[in-house]
């Protein structure tokens, strides 16, 4: 089984501090993996331990994505492409897409493993366009995978409770919380993802103008409005309360 795993290195959300005076987010600390993308990691060498193959992570961004490629390596992932892309932020998902569906296909892979989207934009867009542009099925909010070699029965989170779906490969599946738990790299794995190959890749950029932008993440002015009664007695205080929750229909 050819199992291929796209993975997105973040800042860490656990260090990101706000700027008061802007209310813009400090990102230029440590960058890990992102979170669901750990949880694809782990599916696609659970799905090779199973059904036996061989994983495949391509990550793009700057130099500093080796790092995660490495963490992927260590996990116990065979081999990596790394996309030459100085900020893959700077462009919208549907060109970063396009993108990387040519590396993608190159593989041919039976599976195609996202997070269900990343922790710094969250746009989740990049898994179902990836699946359009590949011509295959695609599955969201993945929270279990059972079957094997042609033919998987998934399990996915929903509105209103759970959704089993029957569905033949190749396909694409977007991890969630609760498909796994993933593993953490062993000093023998991180000795080992040294030695494993690593294919350098520059982005062939298409030309066309971006089909759309965004702004840069903000934290919100957080404003507070509220009525405070004073100079009167606690019993008084008390019936206004109750008259203000009568108008709003609070009581």
């Amino acid at each position: 089984m050819r199992i291929v795993v796209l993975i997105k290195q973040v800042p860490d959300m656990n260090t990101v501090k706000i700027d008061r005076a802007t209310g813009k987010p400090t990102l230029d600390g440590q960058r890990v993996v992102s979170s669901f993308d750990e949880y694809a990691i782990e599916a696609g060498l659970r799905l090779k331990e199973q059904h036996e193959g061989e994983v495949t992570v391509i990550c793009a961004g700057p130099p500093s994505v080796k790092d995660a490629i490495t963490r992927a390596l260590a996990m116990g992932v065979d081999n990596a492409v790394q996309i030459a892309l100085p900020n893959a932020n700077d462009i919208d998902t549907l060109t970063l897409a396009t993108v990387l569906v040519v590396e993608i296909g190159k593989l041919e892979p039976d599976v195609v493993l996202t997070g269900q989207n990343s922790d710094d934009y969250q746009t989740g867009h990049l898994g179902p366009q990836l699946a359009e542009l590949l011509g295959i099925p695609h599955l969201s909010s993945v929270t279990r995978i059972d079957g094997g070699d042609s033919e998987f029965s998934v399990q996915r989170d929903t509105e209103d409770g759970k959704q089993v779906v029957t569905v033949s490969t190749p396909l694409l599946l977007m991890a969630m919380t609760g498909l796994n738990e993933p593993r953490l790299p062993s000093i023998k794995g991180m000795m080992a993802a040294k030695r494993k190959p690593v294919e350098q890749v520059t982005a062939d950029l298409p030309s066309a103008a971006p089909s759309l932008s965004w702004s840069e993440p903000f934290v919100p002015e957080r404003t507070v409005t509220g009525t405070v009664v004073q100079g009167v007695a606690a019993s008084e205080a008390a019936t206004q309360l109750v008259t203000w929750l009568k108008e709003q229909k609070l009581l």
